[in-house]
């Protein structure tokens, strides 16, 4: 879908367009990810489940693989945390435009919601979006399935009829009935293919080989009570065998694409200037083995971001059928009967478990209550506070493995810790380049303003036809702080210089990225840095109104600056 790849730009060849002690050349930005620093969103409640903002970096203690880790960043963002003020801009610049500051992305799993749950959550989205869209929020919608899309606005209309248009997907349908758990167990362990069920001189009674795997076993005896007879029971495990294969292969893809659509969201909420808030409407999905590091990557991904990942829970409040019955089958064993509601009531924790590990390693709340109204209003706000703590893993080694992550406090009594339980290590070494990509991509994207080195920005323009014109944009950036490094007879450091243009719902534009080469020599280096760096960015636009948002970073001491500001072009 175009809104979640269009800031995944291609690098270009450095067009050379200075020389001497300070040279400027032009490249396309390159926006990429890595796990090299793992970011570890916190939430501290009460003992009445309110968020507690008072604690410091010194309070906390994280440990990775039981080994005590450095905490090397700490933050704390949320509702309830003062956002820095602005500078004032003269009256005549003064823009009219309300910039957004909170972007929420509504992601219905139509995937696995049947109709009855997808029409309760509807009509309480209708009803949440009816209360109206605050001036600073940005509302988009989409599907796990990819069916529906509507991208960050704050059209309510739109919004409705987007949200009218969502239906379930309708499932796969199997006789005898098998569902993806049940198949997922009997793929860990298949057992011997040989073994199966007769029966008695070919008659009945029916008897199953209790050497064969649980789940197999059970599945044979639902296919003898659903379509075969006490002749044809030796067709029960090899016709058992063949649908639990089929049902693991159709859940694996479906989960599979599930995630890789929850990827591309994280991404797209990833690119908002600002407060992120992903609420997830599910009843819940089973995750294999073979599927557990997407749900890592996921949590990565959001992390990183500063996504908040908040789960409603489409089901409500949930009850497993205690009869052990299933659709279109008349289950004649009492204890078959107990083995499918012993094996219901395992999915049904299961699933729980994968949205809640969304939303508690990502700082999120996961609700499963019956009022949906309630839920949304609650949902749609990140918490009052969320801590985020990150670190570099002491000797971590590029070879893919999972990581335990441990976070307690120094004095935590009565307090309840939420945080995110472990990460993937890289299978592979993240070299300069990336990562000063990658940090520049996270500063580019968020509404934070880093004050590594000072920076100031001012924005002209002029029409250029009667709907458009020409945006200039002047960073200065002062670099009297600025590390340079002594090699030969010049003093080195490269400093990177983003631009990047975004509309008035947050969605990114268009970006330029400049590379300043600083090889100066001794006598001239007081002269540079009392002048600084100034360099002009030029867009085409059209009349509307826009955000701005520029970054630099340094190589040398990795020092970061950030600025925004808005422009209506009439």
């Amino acid at each position: 879908m175009r809104a979640w790849t269009f800031f995944l730009l291609i690098a270009a060849l450095p067009a050379q367009t200075q020389t001497g002690e300070v040279t400027t050349r032009d490249e396309t930005p390159t926006f990429q990810s890595s796990v090299n620093l793992v970011r570890v969103p916190v939430v501290i409640r009460d003992k009445q489940g309110h968020a507690v903002g008072s604690f410091q970096k010194e309070d906390f203690q994280l440990t990775d693989h039981g080994k005590p880790q450095e905490i090397a960043q700490f933050a704390i963002e949320g509702s309830a945390v003062p956002k820095p003020a602005q500078p004032a801009k003269p009256a005549a610049a003064a823009s009219k435009m309300v910039v957004p500051t909170r972007f929420v992305a509504f992601v219905f799993d139509d995937i696995h919601l049947n109709t009855g749950d997808l029409a309760n959550a509807r009509v309480a989205a209708l009803k949440h979006i009816e209360q109206g869209i605050a001036p600073q929020e940005r509302v988009a919608l989409l599907t796990l399935s990819g069916s529906v899309s509507l991208e960050f606005t704050n059209d309510a209309a739109k919004f409705r009829e987007m949200l009218m248009k969502i239906a379930p997907v309708p499932p796969r349908v199997h006789f005898p009935p098998a569902s993806f758990y049940v198949a997922d167990q009997f793929m860990r362990s298949p057992g011997d293919e040989s073994l199966g069920c007769q029966g008695y001189q070919g008659g009945c009674p029916v008897t199953c080989d209790q050497r064969m795997p649980p789940a197999l076993l059970m599945q044979a005896w639902v296919t003898i009570d659903c379509e075969l007879s006490c002749s044809t029971a030796s067709d029960a495990a090899p016709i058992a065998r063949a649908t639990l294969r089929a049902v693991f292969n159709e859940g694996e893809s479906e989960t599979s694409n599930a995630f890789r659509t929850l990827n591309n969201v994280v991404r797209l909420l990833g690119s908002m200037p600002g407060d992120r808030v992903m609420i997830l409407v599910s009843p819940g999905m089973y995750l294999p083995d073979t599927l557990q590091r997407n749900l890592s990557e996921s949590i990565d991904r959001a992390t990183r971001s500063g996504v908040i990942i908040n789960v409603l829970d489409a089901r409500g409040v949930y009850t497993v059928d205690p009869g052990g019955q299933l659709q279109g089958c008349n289950l004649s064993s009492v204890l078959t009967q107990q083995q499918v509601e012993q094996y219901k009531h395992f999915e049904v924790a299961a699933q729980g478990l994968i949205l809640g590990d969304l939303a508690s390693s990502t700082g999120g709340t996961a609700l499963a209550q019956n009022d949906f109204l309630a839920e949304f209003n609650r949902l749609a706000n990140p918490p009052d506070f969320v801590y985020y703590l990150g670190f570099y893993p002491t000797d971590l080694k590029p070879d893919g493995k999972f990581h335990d992550i441990k976070v307690t406090l120094a004095n935590g009594k009565g307090l309840s810790v939420q945080a995110r339980k472990g990460y993937w290590a890289p299978s592979h070494v993240e070299d300069a380049a990336a990562a000063s990509a990658r940090e520049i991509s996270e500063a580019v994207f968020s509404h934070d303003e880093l004050r590594d080195l000072p920076i100031d920005i001012d924005t002209q323009f002029y029409k250029t036809t009667l709907a458009g014109a020409k945006l200039r944009i002047t960073a200065h950036l002062d670099i009297r702080l600025l590390h340079l490094r002594k090699q030969d007879d010049r003093n080195r450091n490269d400093v990177t210089l983003v631009c990047a243009l975004f509309d008035s719902n947050g969605n990114y534009l268009k970006g330029t990225e400049k590379v300043v080469e600083l090889r100066l020599k001794d006598e001239n280096v007081e002269h540079h840095r009392d002048l600084g760096l100034t360099m002009n960015t030029d867009f085409d636009v059209k009349s509307g109104a826009y955000m701005i948002r520029v970054v630099a970073r340094d190589a040398e001491g990795q020092q970061m600056a950030t600025a925004n500001d808005t422009v209506e072009i009439p």
